[in-house]
């Protein structure tokens, strides 16, 4: 989990918080996610492509306030993995949004979709025991 302050960068035409801000916050945590826990740079020869996303809102959040961004791997497939997030507004003590994405492992020089590897099986199994390998 990731806290940080909203900055007038993230706001849109209505002065809350725009979509596009939710997807990065979203997406700078599953790179943090794929180094730290997988050990997976962004620039290894088999990474991650996103297949989906989606995001559910239910609070407006606004300047200055400060955010907790939350993941969780969810489900792991045979080639492809789901991911979920919570965004909370600490300041306002509620939940902002929650996000989805379903991912899938891809060799980028093949240009195709691979079975996830098992190294990166046990390390987000070892991290988030209740999945199973």
């Amino acid at each position: 989990m990731r806290d940080q302050r909203v900055a007038f960068r993230d706001l849109d035409y209505f002065r809350h918080v725009n979509n596009a801000a939710y997807v990065t916050w979203t997406e700078t945590l599953r790179i943090e996610y794929m180094i730290e826990v997988v050990g997976v740079p962004m620039d290894a020869p088999v990474g991650i492509i996103m297949a989906s996303q989606r995001f559910d809102y239910a609070y407006p959040v606004a300047l200055g306030e400060v955010v907790a961004v939350g993941i969780r791997c969810s489900r792991l497939g045979t080639k492809s993995l789901d991911f979920e997030y919570e965004i909370y507004s600490r300041t306002a003590e509620k939940l902002a949004a929650r996000g989805f994405n379903a991912i899938v492992a891809y060799d980028y020089a093949a240009g195709t979709s691979v079975a996830i590897p098992r190294a990166w099986r046990e390390a987000i199994v070892a991290f988030e025991p209740a999945l199973q390998a």
